[in-house]
């Protein structure tokens, strides 16, 4: 008898868990970060982002990882919060001339879907 009731429970969370699960699938969103700013900057110049869903809504207040990369490997790291119209920057600084990678990742949150998007730089001071 004791056994029937534990199955029972064990049946009625399996249930819900489920259904928790497909509500929370059911209503989350694609995100994504475009990167804004020009692909050719200078240093002294501000890569930026904006941080939206798949409806042009904007997420403030949100952390986004920015990695600059150059050809050889080397990174630069960056953890930027949009501000109320999602938008971020970071400045440049201290970069050689050339071409560089821009990563940008948004691990999302329980309705936002994490994202990672990979964009062109170039750094051209004129020299």
């Amino acid at each position: 008898m004791n056994s029937n009731k534990i199955v029972i429970v064990v049946i009625i969370l399996l249930i819900i868990a489920i259904g928790v699960f497909l509500f929370i699938q059911s209503n989350s969103h694609n995100t994504q970060v475009d990167v804004i700013s020009n692909s050719t900057l200078k240093n002294g110049d501000s890569v930026e982002i904006v941080l939206k869903d798949e409806y042009r809504n904007v997420y403030p207040n949100e952390v986004v990882h920015i990695k600059i990369l150059d050809d050889s490997g080397w990174a630069d790291n960056y953890d930027v919060t949009t501000d109320n119209e999602g938008k971020a920057s970071v400045a440049v600084s201290a970069l050689e001339n050339g071409n560089y990678t821009i990563h940008t990742n948004y691990n999302g949150t329980l309705f936002n879907k994490a994202y990672h998007g990979v964009n062109s730089l170039v750094i051209d001071d004129g020299y």
